[in-house]
């Protein structure tokens, strides 16, 4: 594990020690449209653990990316209040304590890997952000090695796979040792087997780093394999449609999760729930 990634006796301690690292209340998003005020979250009440990984899943505008973005500072609620570990967005962006990885990888083509990578970290010294932490960090060198990119350094966006280029997008966000990690469809355009090894990547990140993450994706199998509570949303506007809970089901299985009868049944339910969306 990097140098500087937190971690506890699994890189990880009790989520009900600790207060939550999110806790939206009433929250309300709309924009102005042709027709005129289109409300994309409507009254959302939720609250994210310390250390939790949250999927959400639901469907196409219901407000899942808006939600990411409410809380990385990105855009204001139009009614209602968001904390992140007990402060307004703000602070925690300009802290630098939320990392957001989006669908796209968003390198710039004529930056090398590294130079991807060191991108953040030059424009937040330009811009004098206000650093968490400013020593033991993990290195850029560090995650390259971490996400599997060793050799690769030097290379261009266009001579890395899909893959590749989502484990650069991780490894940048990571730089700046966010307790927060926010991502969106990060997986989604890449094929079956890569997505497969991406999210066993993630897996071992989030339980060698003991950060929160929130991962929107719109494949069941996907949020149930990774969360430990699923997120539904229901749309037109989006609100919570359900908040399902796997952590015992993951606790008491045996083997493949993805086998697992009691497993197996909690994505029919929430296959189910999906349709009422």
């Amino acid at each position: 594990m990097p140098a500087g990634l937190p971690s506890g006796s699994d890189g990880r301690s009790s989520l009900a020690a600790r207060p939550p690292a999110i806790r939206a209340a009433g929250v309300d998003v709309a924009f102005q449209g042709p027709a005129g005020i289109h409300k994309v979250l409507a009254g959302l009440d939720i609250e994210v653990a310390d250390g939790e990984l949250l999927t959400i899943i639901g469907p196409s505008g219901c407000g899942k990316s808006t939600l990411l973005r409410v809380i990385a500072d990105l855009l204001d609620p139009a009614a209602g209040a968001i904390e992140v570990f007990g402060q307004p967005p703000a602070v925690a962006r300009r802290r630098r304590d939320v990392g957001f990885v989006f669908q796209d990888s968003t390198l710039l083509p004529w930056r090398t890997v590294i130079e991807n990578l060191r991108l953040p970290d030059e424009v937040g010294r330009g811009a004098q952000v206000e650093r968490r932490d400013e020593q033991g960090g993990a290195s850029a060198a560090e995650l390259i090695t971490m996400m599997g990119l060793a050799g690769r350094e030097n290379a261009y966006p266009h001579q890395l796979s899909g893959g590749q280029r989502q484990r650069v997008a991780i490894a940048r966000a990571l730089l700046s040792r966010p307790r927060i990690l926010l991502m969106d469809e990060p997986f989604g355009a890449l094929d079956e087997i890569t997505r497969d090894r991406l999210n066993e990547e993630l897996l071992n990140i989030w339980r060698s780093t003991g950060m929160t993450i929130l991962f929107v994706t719109h494949s069941i199998m996907e949020a149930a394999y990774l969360g430990e509570r699923v997120l539904v949303l229901a749309s037109n506007p989006g609100r919570l449609r359900e908040l399902e809970d796997l952590r015992a089901v993951k606790a008491a299985a045996s083997g493949s999760i993805r086998e697992n009868p009691a497993f197996v049944e909690r994505m029919g339910h929430l296959r189910a729930v999906l349709r009422t969306c």
